[in-house]
């Protein structure tokens, strides 16, 4: 995207929304851009948050890290089996999140695969992520590769829920446990209500993980048009593989 149309985006929109998440490819490749627009969300009372990898961070000194955060409402840390082997171990995991804790608030992204349902070892890297004190910790389903079956692990995410407040799924998990089944839900997900996406090249869906497009921004204010878009209620997700 081109930087005055990614720089200008938040003045508009306010009109649209009161959150805005960054996510990758991987933000911390533009420490600079990530800064300026989290101060333009600020002078438009908009919160901004961002979901990165850490591994950046790790090398970074604590002024840049807190020029980084800033302006920053919650900085989420993705996790899974891939991630995971970036770092020499887990404590450089930690240590380069407790940088980040220092000034601002600190989730964790936990891709979720079939280990973590094998001998309760969500709930103890859950237990891990809150004591050494993540304020979010997000369980989310992976999309366009072979998931868990978490029907019958309902159980761990109802304790996790019931004992961390700040414990959260995503949609696609909440549904397939309210609903019972992955597809053919009585009720639609959250597609194009409660949030859109708004890739690299300007171009607006439904959900990050849609090529659906319903709307490609020329200027700023083009995002304005989003709140006459008509996005077709989805019954089951198009991205989930089983």
């Amino acid at each position: 995207m081109e930087k005055e149309l990614f720089l200008g985006l938040p003045r508009y929109l306010k009109d649209v929304t009161e959150q805005v998440a960054l996510g990758g490819g991987e933000p911390t490749l533009y420490p600079e851009l990530v800064e300026q627009f989290a101060q333009q969300c600020s002078d438009y009372d908009l919160i901004c948050n961002l979901t990165t990898n850490g591994y950046f961070i790790k090398d970074w000194q604590d002024e840049k890290v807190e020029r980084f955060s800033e302006n920053l409402t919650m900085t989420s840390v993705s996790l899974d089996k891939s991630k995971y082997k970036q770092w020499r171990d887990r404590n450089e995991f930690l240590d380069t999140c407790k940088k980040l804790q220092k000034h601002t608030l600190v989730g964790c992204n936990l891709l979720t695969d079939q280990s973590f349902f094998h001998n309760g070892n969500l709930v103890n890297v859950v237990d891990l992520l809150f004591r050494e004190g993540f304020d979010r910790v997000f369980s989310l389903y992976p999309k366009n590769v072979q998931g868990p079956d978490i029907l019958d692990k309902k159980h761990y995410v109802q304790f996790l829920t019931m004992k961390y407040p700040n414990f959260y799924v995503d949609d696609i998990t909440f549904k397939i446990l309210d609903e019972g089944k992955y597809e053919n839900w009585s009720k639609p997900c959250h597609y194009g209500k409660d949030i859109v996406s708004i890739n690299e090249k300007g171009q607006v869906s439904g959900c990050s993980f849609s090529d659906d497009y319903r709307l490609t921004l020329k200027e700023p204010r083009d995002i304005i048009k989003v709140n006459d878009v008509h996005f077709e209620g989805r019954y089951s997700c198009p991205y989930l593989r089983r």
